[in-house]
């Protein structure tokens, strides 16, 4: 029995939007033992980036991708989400600043 290729079903997660650059992200400067092993919005963009190259690659076979796609989706929706609300506060500072007269 044939099996899907590996490519087809990746092609599948890679025309997801992804809110993280296609680039590797650098790590952080510190490791797990100097921040408590929180993850940081840095580190789930880089987590993105890091499904993403995987799935292009062929790193996950094609009864896996689905599920990939869908862990992946949702990270890509919650670091969407994140980035507009930084964006809004970040417009609500520069408002607030031109109010003041700063």
């Amino acid at each position: 029995m044939a099996k899907p290729s590996t490519k087809q079903a990746s092609a599948k997660v890679s025309k997801t939007n992804v809110a993280a650059p296609a680039a590797p992200i650098a790590p952080a400067a510190q490791g797990p033992a100097q921040d408590g092993g929180q993850l940081t919005i840095a580190d789930l963009q880089a987590l993105a980036s890091v499904i993403d190259v995987a799935v292009r690659r062929g790193a996950f076979g094609a009864s896996e991708v689905t599920e990939v796609g869908a862990v992946f989706d949702k990270l890509n929706k919650f670091l969407t989400i994140i980035a507009q609300q930084k964006a809004a506060e970040e417009a609500r500072v520069a408002e607030d600043a031109a109010k003041a007269g700063v």
